[in-house]
């Protein structure tokens, strides 16, 4: 579970540099911006379900 939490993440901030990098063009793709915003957010989405169980499960102990 902490290798897929450590990839999630790892694609999170990639993503936040593809953003940022597309941002920058002079005539940047709001489409491609727009689709990698919701793919950012679908990981975001795992990343806390991910910790959220992996919290309840130190609690348990």
């Amino acid at each position: 579970m902490y290798n897929r939490l450590k990839s999630l993440r790892s694609q999170h901030t990639t993503l936040d540099s593809l953003i940022r990098r597309e941002e920058l063009h002079p005539y940047p793709d709001t489409q491609h911006i727009r689709s990698l915003k919701k793919f950012k957010l679908r990981l975001r989405d795992e990343i806390n379900r991910i910790e959220t169980g992996l919290n309840a499960s130190r609690l348990a102990y």
